[in-house]
């Protein structure tokens, strides 16, 4: 089993935060986890719709989701999952058995994350509302700009405004279609969006917001001062 990790020298996670998501994957219930689903939905149906099997697609902040199990039934085999929990990497390989050579697993901090690979897709469900501050979430966009082609997809599902304000004992933002927009105009064009209604395994409902943007150009490099 390979795992990937970002150089010792430049990982500048929080530990702490590290250690979190380590003792939520080796406590609980993986099958009981608030967002855990038996089968994906939207995130698959549109992946499906929009991509090749043979294109590039990363799955990041991915835990233990099944959505590699149903991308590979499928078809597809040049995956690559990113998650700061070796021990859910580690469950999600076990699970996949023979098939987990099909994809590329990172166990990084998506904002530390380093690959010479770009991607034609870039799924995620459920990470980036837990960048609650401005400056995680400008590392976290010029992150994807560096690693998304021009033309790929970025597929994301955060918490909708009347969704929860806390998961996992963490406090998490919530965004609609205005504040998505306005965070990537600059580089990409909003293809379509869709609302979810998540019914967790203990029976609470979640409400999610889907979108699908496409990027459009390059962020400037930046030039020094003469």
């Amino acid at each position: 089993m390979t795992v990937m990790t970002t150089p010792r020298s430049k990982f500048r996670s929080n530990p702490s935060l590290q250690n979190h998501w380590e003792l939520v994957y080796n406590s609980k219930n993986h099958a009981q986890v608030s967002w855990h689903q038996k089968h994906s939905t939207t995130s698959l149906d549109w992946i499906l719709e929009h991509t090749k099997p043979s294109q590039d697609i990363i799955d990041v902040g991915s835990g233990v989701s099944i959505l590699t199990d149903n991308l590979i039934e499928a078809g597809y085999s040049n995956l690559s999952a990113v998650e700061l929990s070796k021990s859910a990497i580690i469950a999600t390989q076990k699970r996949l058995g023979s098939k987990e050579s099909l994809v590329r697993f990172y166990c990084q901090n998506i904002l530390d994350f380093e690959t010479d690979q770009r991607f034609d897709l870039w799924h995620d469900r459920a990470l980036f509302h837990f960048l609650t501050c401005e400056s995680e979430q400008k590392k976290y966009i010029n992150t994807l700009n560096a690693h998304l082609e021009i033309g790929g997809y970025f597929l994301l599902a955060t918490f909708a405004p009347d969704g929860p304000t806390i998961c996992s004992n963490l406090d998490v933002a919530s965004y609609d279609k205005k504040t998505i927009s306005a965070l990537l105009a600059d580089d990409f064009r909003m293809i379509k969006t869709a609302s979810e209604d998540h019914n967790t395994p203990t029976g609470k409902l979640q409400k999610f917001n889907y979108f699908l943007l496409q990027k459009i150009s390059t962020p400037p490099k930046k030039t020094g001062v003469v």
